[in-house]
C-alpha cells in the first residue's frame, strides 16, 4: 500500500494527460462472412454469468462480474505476436478522454504483471496474422466485481481499456513504459456502486488495521491452545515486511511500535484476554476488502507454520472468513493451497465441509456439483511427485468421497 501512495503523486500528474491512446484502425481486411473487419472495440457489462458459460469456462461464480467482450481487428502486418492488455481506471474525477487513477485488486490472480501485485491488470500474448480479429461478442475476461477496489467508496465511474501491443510491452501501476508500443486501443465505461472501503479511504486507517490484523493473528496462533515460535515468527516477518515498505525516516518508529505491540498482544492472547467478537467488529468497521484478504492470507500462513492444520485453527479461520464477508470460493482456493502443503490435518467432526467451501444455504445439488469439481482437482494431484502433496491429495479425495456419499451425489 505504501508503494501505491508513493506512486499516486505521479499518477495525479499523468492522469491529466489527454489522448495518450488512439483507437485501432480497420478496413482492408474481411471477416468470414466477407464483411469489413471493424476497428477494435470493447463492451463492459456488470452482470451474472450465464450457467452455460460458467460450465464451458470452468468459472463457477454466482455473483456479478465485469464481463469484457471485444470485437474487431487485432492482427498486424508488422507483428506475428501481440500482447493483449486489460487495465481499469477510476475516472470519476476525470473526463472520458483522460486516464484516471488505477483500481486495485483484492486478489493477486487479477493483478498486473509487475512487482506491484495490487494494481489490477490482465494480459496474455497471442500469435496473430495480419487479418486476425475478434468476432462480435467475443468474451475475453470475467472479472469478479468483489475483487475490484477503487480509491474511494460510493458511486464510481470505471474506465476499462483494452490495448493490443507489441509482445514486449511493459505496464506498471497502470502506466505504459512506452505508449508507442500500443498498436490498437479501445475503451468502455461502467458505473459501479462500491460499497466497501476504497484503498485511499483505507490509508487513513492503515496503521490501526495492521494492529488489528496482528491481534487476529495472535488469536489464531493461540487457537490450538499454545503459541508456537514458528507461528510467532510468521507474524514478526509480516510486520517486518510492512515496515520495509515505509519511507526510510518512518521505519524506525513503526518498527519500535510493532515490537512493543506484538509483545503486548502476545501476552493478551496467551492469557485469553482478547474478545474475538469485539476484535472482528472493530476490524470489519475499518478494513478494506484488500486488507481483509491480506489478513486471511496471514492467518493461513500461520496455520501452516508448524506443519499442521488443527481443527481449532481451521474453525477459527472459517469463522473469520465468514464474518469478514470475503468471497468464500476465493477463500476456499486460498485454503486449499495451505492444506496441500501441511504435513498433518485434523478434521472437524464432519469431514470438514467448510474445507471444500460447502455452506449451509447451498442445496444438496449445489454441494454435489462443488464436490465433483473439488474431486477432479484433488484427484489430479494424487500422482504428484511431491510425497507431501500426494499424501494430502489422497486424504482429500477420501474426504470428498465420504461427503459425496453423505449427500447421495
Amino acid at each position: 500500500m505504501e508503494g501505491i501512495l508513493v506512486w499516486l503523486g505521479i499518477i495525479v500528474v499523468w492522469a491529466v494527460i489527454k489522448g495518450i491512446f488512439s483507437s485501432g484502425g480497420s478496413g482492408k481486411y474481411k471477416d468470414d462472412t466477407g464483411d469489413d473487419i471493424d476497428a477494435l472495440q470493447i463492451s463492459i457489462k456488470h452482470e451474472l454469468l450465464d450457467k452455460k458459460i460458467q460450465k464451458e469456462s470452468n468459472f463457477n461464480y454466482n455473483q456479478k462480474c465485469f464481463v469484457v467482450r471485444a470485437s474487431g481487428l487485432v492482427g498486424t502486418e508488422y507483428h506475428n505476436r501481440v500482447k493483449v492488455i486489460l487495465n481499469c481506471y477510476d475516472n470519476t474525477e476525470n473526463n472520458d478522454d483522460e486516464i484516471g487513477v488505477p483500481v486495485v485488486t483484492a486478489h493477486e490472480a487479477y493483478s498486473e504483471n509487475s512487482i506491484y501485485k495490487r494494481i489490477f491488470g490482465k494480459e496474455f500474448v497471442m500469435d496473430v496474422s495480419q487479418s486476425t480479429y475478434y468476432p462480435k461478442g467475443s468474451q475475453l475476461f470475467f472479472i469478479p466485481s468483489d475483487i475490484i477496489v477503487p480509491p474511494h467508496s460510493g458511486k464510481r465511474r470505471l474506465k476499462f481499456t483494452l490495448n493490443i501491443c507489441e509482445a514486449d510491452t511493459h505496464v506498471a501501476f497502470g502506466r505504459y513504459e512506452d505508449t508507442n508500443k500500443i498498436i490498437y486501443h479501445a475503451n468502455d465505461f461502467v458505473d459501479f456502486n462500491f460499497k466497501d472501503i476504497g484503498y485511499m479511504d483505507a490509508v487513513i486507517n492503515k496503521d490501526k488495521v495492521e494492529d488489528l490484523t496482528i491481534k487476529l493473528a495472535m488469536c489464531m496462533a493461540a487457537a490450538d491452545g499454545h503459541l508456537d515460535q514458528k507461528e510467532l515468527n510468521v507474524i514478526k516477518d509480516w510486520a517486518k515486511n510492512l515496515t520495509s515498505l515505509l519511507e526510510e525516516d518512518k521505519q524506525a518508529a513503526r518498527k519500535k511500535h510493532f515490537s512493543k505491540f506484538i509483545k503486548d498482544t502476545y501476552s493478551e492472547a496467551k492469557g485469553k484476554r482478547i474478545s474475538i467478537s469485539t476484535l472482528v467488529k472493530d476490524f470489519n468497521k475499518i478494513a478494506s476488502k484488500t486488507q481483509k484478504y491480506e489478513a486471511i492470507e496471514l492467518l493461513l500462513n500461520i496455520s501452516s507454520a508448524d506443519g499442521k492444520l488443527s481443527k481449532e485453527e481451521e474453525a477459527f479461520i472459517n469463522k473469520i472468513a465468514k464474518t469478514t464477508n470475503i468471497d468464500l470460493k476465493t477463500f476456499r482456493d486460498m485454503k486449499n493451497k495451505v492444506i496441500a502443503s501441511v504435513d498433518q490435518i485434523e478434521t472437524l467432526e464432519k469431514p470438514s465441509e467448510a474445507t471444500f467451501g460447502l455452506i449451509d444455504d447451498m442445496t444438496d445439488k449445489e454441494k454435489c456439483r462443488s464436490l465433483t469439481k473439488q474431486y477432479s482437482k484433488w484427484k489430479g494431484q494424487t500422482t504428484n511427485k511431491d510425497p507431501k502433496r500426494k499424501k494430502r491429495a489422497k486424504e482429500m479425495v477420501k474426504a470428498i468421497a465420504d461427503l459425496r456419499k453423505q449427500y447421495n451425489c
